[in-house]
């Protein structure tokens, strides 16, 4: 057996949280190979240029991740990642653009002036939200729910033992009125304790609706809302789009001593006496030896539908739990996406163009001061699972502006504008998946026309070029996004924490002995965090018996299957 094929742990697919575990991996000095389908690794992390020049992101927009430990563990900035602060971070416009609200972390100044056109009281709600987000406790509380792992099995789930719960409660503000009840909310329910102003209300709906689980659904209130603290705390994209945060991954992996396999899509993850032993790679792989072993893992980067029902061969699996993979709910998280070129950013009338024109933020969203509009939006997506209708249906625009703040994205007298709004998932639609992409041009057509409605320069002669991307074009783009849908399955209390994406898998570990998960469709889900590496380190550093040394510092809310047992807890 050629030595180059054998490997302590095999990683399938090179998305962002499969490049991120080879890093941690490597950089414990273990022995590590990932393996990836497409000519490029990255996944959702991908920045394309469809005319030289212009850089545009078909998945992942910007980045989350400020609270990640990986920046420090990894140190992505010695292998050219580079953050650009956004002085604005973004801006919500109500319909008769008079007036807007805006958020962010580097310039209050400017939230102030936005937030004072809405009175007093929204100042001073205003001021509360930016001591929190400074408070060196937030920090401690984001990492409590995204960078800790999922409690094992026979651990306590009472609330004074959940980790968000104990660090909300350091946190000020926050912790002086947080109480149990909030676990039982939606994020719908929670804003109505923090926010006046429907506008507020807006943002924080939408940033839950659009990253994570609906804002109406029950128990997941505070998830939903601290992901716009999430965003806010990061404030910032990254220099040359969000493929520079898979390459510098890809550097620290390989500077750690990980190979890569690029164009070698896995045919088969082999399976002998119930453990996972390496992969079979397709004929069409460049590899002259088809075949991969693992001594130690395999680690599926791949969505947990296409691992059990494509690549682990079924007679390995329970009947039972080959059911509920077939069964996973794709629901929410599909975007309809809208790339465009412009020479001049879209000029909003009124005195919210005023203060746009003054204050460019990275994103915008319009129209705001109704949750009515959105929750007419989410009802036809995810209830009728038909395209919304201009003139008829709900719907709010949302827009990302990164040429704004990073000047490699396009050449200067120009702007890339990344447009997105959710849509319904294409094997739930209504018509058919067959009929899906139908409505393409309807959707690039009703996009425009919102535009001409609040703005006053967004005709043809501005507009230089533009690319639509469905959630079925995502699907067939990259295999991650089953069903278009980032988040890779439905987010809602059923499928979250420990049962996410399900029980027996919840905390990356898998019915199959030496397999484990860590794609976006495992806790906590979508997003480039950063998170499911971290996290899955947890597990591995016990079940391989790694020595990661004085750089690695774990979870302070993580507990250990072997504490459970040992009744250490």
């Amino acid at each position: 057996m050629s030595k180059e094929n054998r490997y302590d742990v095999v990683v399938v697919g090179g998305g962002p949280n499969g490049l991120g575990i080879a890093a941690y991996l490597a950089k414990c000095g273990v022995k590590v190979a990932v393996v990836e389908a497409r000519t490029e690794i990255g996944g959702g992390c991908e920045t394309i240029e469809p005319i030289p020049g212009f850089r545009i992101e078909p998945h992942a927009a910007y980045n989350y991740a400020g609270a990640s430990p990986a920046w420090e563990q990894l140190e992505l900035h010695k292998f050219g990642l580079r953050m650009v602060p956004c002085n604005v971070w973004g801006t919500a416009i109500t319909s008769d653009c008079k007036r807007v609200t805006s958020g962010g972390r580097w310039n209050m100044d400017v939230v102030r002036e936005s937030m004072a056109m809405w009175g007093p009281d929204s100042v001073a709600q205003t001021e509360a939200i930016n001591a929190i987000l400074e408070a060196p406790e937030c920090r401690e509380w984001l990492r409590s729910i995204y960078w800790t792992p999922p409690l094992p099995e026979g651990y306590s789930r009472e609330p004074q033992d959940l980790p968000w719960v104990k660090a909300i409660k350091k946190l000020p503000l926050l912790g002086q009125i947080y109480d149990d009840s909030w676990l039982e909310m939606s994020t719908w329910d929670i804003t109505n304790i923090l926010c006046k102003e429907d506008a507020q209300k807006v943002g924080i709906c939408d940033a839950a609706w659009d990253s994570g689980p609906e804002y109406i659904t029950k128990g997941l209130g505070m998830v939903g809302a601290a992901i716009t603290f999430l965003i806010m705390y990061a404030s910032g994209v990254f220099l040359g789009g969000m493929h520079s945060y898979a390459h510098a991954t890809m550097r620290c992996a390989l500077a750690h001593g990980a190979k890569f396999y690029t164009n070698s899509k896995v045919e088969e993850i082999i399976i002998e006496n119930g453990e996972a032993k390496g992969v079979r790679l397709a004929d069409s792989a460049p590899s002259p030896n088809k075949v991969i072993w693992a001594d130690k893992a395999v680690i599926s980067d791949v969505h947990v539908k296409e691992t059990f029902l494509k690549l682990v061969p079924k007679k390995h699996l329970d009947a039972g739990f080959y059911q509920k993979v077939l069964d996973i709910n794709l629901n929410g998280g599909s975007l309809f996406k809208l790339d465009l070129i412009v020479k001049e950013l879209p000029r909003f009338k009124g005195k919210a163009g005023e203060f746009m024109d003054k204050h460019p933020s990275l994103g915008c969203i319009f129209p705001v001061e109704s949750m009515e509009e959105m929750d007419r939006h989410r009802n036809v997506v995810d209830v009728e699972r038909r395209f919304p209708m201009w003139g008829k249906d709900g719907f709010v625009m949302r827009s990302v502006r990164s040429s704004i703040y990073d000047p490699t994205r396009c050449p200067p007298g120009y702007h890339v504008i990344y447009n997105f709004f959710p849509v319904p998932v294409p094997e739930y639609f209504v018509d058919g998946i067959e009929n899906y992409n139908k409505h393409k041009e309807e959707m690039v057509d009703m996009a425009l026309s919102m535009y001409r409605q609040y703005c006053t320069n967004m005709g043809d002669d501005n507009i230089v070029a533009k690319f639509a991307m469905s959630p079925l074009d995502s699907s067939i783009r990259n295999m991650g996004f089953v069903g278009g849908n980032w988040e890779g399955i439905r987010v809602c209390d059923d499928q979250w924490y420990d049962r996410r994406p399900l029980p027996e898998c919840g905390r990356y570990r898998t019915p199959v002995d030496k397999l484990y998960l860590v794609s976006q469709t495992s806790y906590p889900g979508g997003l480039a965090l950063m998170a499911q590496p971290y996290n899955l380190m947890h597990l591995l550093i016990e079940d391989l018996n790694l020595k990661p040394g004085g750089w690695w510092y774990p979870s302070p809310y993580y507990v250990s299957d072997k504490q459970v047992k040992s009744g250490e807890v």
